[in-house]
């Protein structure tokens, strides 16, 4: 038998708390939130989703208190919201145009910028919102990317690579070369994290390096970032595995703190807390 794809995880970081956002998919439209504080280790899961969720449209807010998503439920309404975590639960929200534009970012730590959309009235949200420039189209580009920038990720040069459709595959598949990608470093001590378009299968797909530590990433990370305290912060295969970086013995690298194992993560019942675990906590 051919074993099930495993879950796919993508991470929003807080800016300027130790908290990162997993946004869970496994099977296609059943949809988790994690919220982890990266410092303890510790995951509080929250809310599940039937349906489909736009994880490059969503961010978390500074304190990892809130959170923006742009949603499709199962019988095709789209809309917006703005939730407490772990919850999805709207305290702002409004109907989308299908599933072009949507969801939003935090621009700072009291202005949330919306993608083409705004809030009923009445809402009642700790920060004021404000439209998103657009300049990156409708589609995912316009909210990853200028959330990228928030956290610090710079362009590495001008050439965003050549999309080719690959022709024959059982569903639409683009393959991106020659990207430049996007590297970010939080402090001169820290190794650049790099990260360049791959290609569209399915979802649109990144892949992440970091040169000085070459056997530390491969083609199977789904994603990864730094948190707000200079934490390496990965997901792969189902898994969050989060990396401190330290000196042992005058060599520096990045060596496991925790390991966070969301793979076979289920509800075990409406309204239930969800099973997880977690399967190492490093010293």
């Amino acid at each position: 038998m051919t074993p099930a794809d495993p879950a796919r995880i993508h991470l929003l970081p807080a800016a300027k708390a130790p908290v990162v956002i997993v946004i869970r998919r496994k099977p296609a439209k059943l949809f988790h939130i994690v919220r982890v504080d990266t410092d303890t280790g510790k995951a509080e899961h929250g809310a599940w989703f039937t349906g489909q969720l736009y994880p490059m449209r969503c961010d978390v807010s500074f304190d990892g208190k809130w959170l923006v998503y742009l949603a499709l439920g199962k019988f095709g309404k789209t809309w917006n919201a703005v939730s407490e975590l772990p919850r999805l639960t709207a305290a702002a929200g409004a109907e989308n145009m299908g599933t072009w534009y949507g969801g939003g970012y935090w621009r700072s730590r009291d202005v949330l910028c919306l993608n083409r959309w705004a809030p009923a009235a009445g809402a009642k949200i700790p920060f004021r919102v404000e439209p998103l420039d657009v300049r990156y189209g409708g589609e995912d580009e316009s909210v990853l990317y200028p959330r990228l920038e928030r956290d610090g990720w710079r362009r590495r040069g001008d050439n965003w690579g050549r999309d080719e459709e690959v022709r024959g595959a059982k569903r639409f598949t683009i393959v991106n070369t020659g990207d430049d990608g996007w590297e970010r470093q939080p402090s001169a001590k820290h190794p650049a994290l790099i990260m360049w378009y791959a290609g569209y299968f399915g979802t649109r797909v990144f892949r992440f390096r970091v040169p000085s530590q070459p056997d530390l990433l491969d083609d199977d990370v789904s994603w990864a970032n730094y948190d707000s305290i200079g934490q390496l912060v990965v997901a792969r295969k189902g898994v969050v595995t989060i990396y401190r970086w330290r000196k042992v013995r005058g060599i520096a690298r990045f060596e496991t703190a925790h390991v966070l194992d969301f793979e076979e993560a289920r509800p075990r019942k409406p309204g239930a807390v969800p099973v997880g675990r977690k399967i190492r906590r490093g010293r």
